[in-house]
């Protein structure tokens, strides 16, 4: 049986769209700090200039990122009290604790908590003598707030099960380095770039896109994975067979064709773009294509968004 969407649940649905697009953003800022950075790569060592601006624009990122992540987090607390109270009465502070005591409640607390935090270790990175433990900071809350995103969701229910936050938080963690590192290589890593030489910066391109393809070749499939895995856990594994008999399956089949359309592009960039780097137009055609793939990465989240604010089908599939 289908259910209309009211307004109130359209505007829920997009701060948590909001929300997950700051999450992954964030957790793509911190897979660039410095002392993972340099595990994977000799950047610090043969052009530090470009190492260091690297981490100043991922650092600058993720500080954005955490901004928006406690703004959106007071908007669906707002958002979540008034779809729960009556529209002629106003939300009392006895009813914001009462609320806050609840399971989702206790979820937002958490995943505010970690936003904070993540907030706070990109600010000290700032600092040279804190760099260190201000990315060590940041890079911890990042999996913290992962671990937390299934709280306020199908996830937190008795019908994930035991396993249904695990689950939901290694999903995000592999979607968020995948797709938010994307992001971060585009947003800080070209841009850092621009620093060297016309004649250097298509071998800096390309050592920053062999460092992402490297990680996106594990990523990748292990989000598809726990996907999968996450919804066959909450609709049991005869799903695809029943997606047309409610909303929340008509939705899943639109992630799936955003998912489609994340995978095909990264595929080609992973196999095309990726080699044609140092032609002409190389750079430009990184930046199309993976702002293409981008799209349908925001686009599957803005699904998933709207995922979480439907109930699920009756009974296991």
């Amino acid at each position: 049986m289908n259910v209309p969407v009211s307004l109130a649940e359209a505007a829920y649905a997009a701060a948590r769209w909001g929300w997950l697009l700051a999450t992954f953003l964030l957790l793509g800022a911190g897979s660039y700090a410095p002392f993972l950075f340099r595990t994977r790569t000799a950047l610090h060592t043969t052009d530090p200039a470009v190492a260091i601006e690297l981490a100043r624009r991922a650092r600058l990122t993720g500080l954005v990122a955490g901004f928006l992540l406690l703004a959106l987090s007071l908007v669906r607390l707002e958002l979540q009290a008034k779809s729960l109270v009556d529209p002629s009465e106003s939300v009392t502070w006895e009813f914001l604790r009462t609320l806050l005591g609840s399971s989702w409640g206790k979820g937002w607390l958490r995943q505010l908590i970690m936003a904070a935090l993540a907030l706070v270790g990109f600010a000290v990175a700032r600092r040279e003598q804190w760099s260190h433990a201000g990315w060590l900071l940041a890079v911890a809350a990042g999996g913290g707030l992962g671990f937390t995103a299934g709280m306020t969701g199908h996830a937190n229910t008795a019908r994930a099960g035991l396993g249904g936050l695990l689950l939901d938080a290694a999903h995000v963690w592999a979607g968020g380095l995948w797709l938010g590192g994307l992001a971060v290589l585009l947003i800080a890593g070209l841009g850092a770039c621009h620093r060297a030489s016309s004649s250097e910066r298509p071998a800096l391109i390309r050592a920053l896109v062999a460092d992402f393809s490297r990680r996106a070749l594990v990523f990748a499939p292990l989000t598809v994975g726990l996907g999968i895995w996450l919804a066959a856990h909450y609709l049991g594994w005869r799903w695809p067979f029943h997606l047309a008999e409610s909303t929340y399956g008509w939705v899943l089949v639109g992630k799936l064709a955003a998912l489609a359309g994340v995978v095909a592009l990264g595929g080609y960039n992973w196999r095309i773009t990726q080699s044609r780097i140092a032609k002409d137009g190389g750079e430009a055609r990184l930046r199309r294509f993976s702002g293409w793939e981008l799209f349908f990465g925001a686009l599957l989240l803005g699904l998933t968004a709207v995922l979480v604010a439907l109930p699920l089908p009756e009974g296991r599939m």
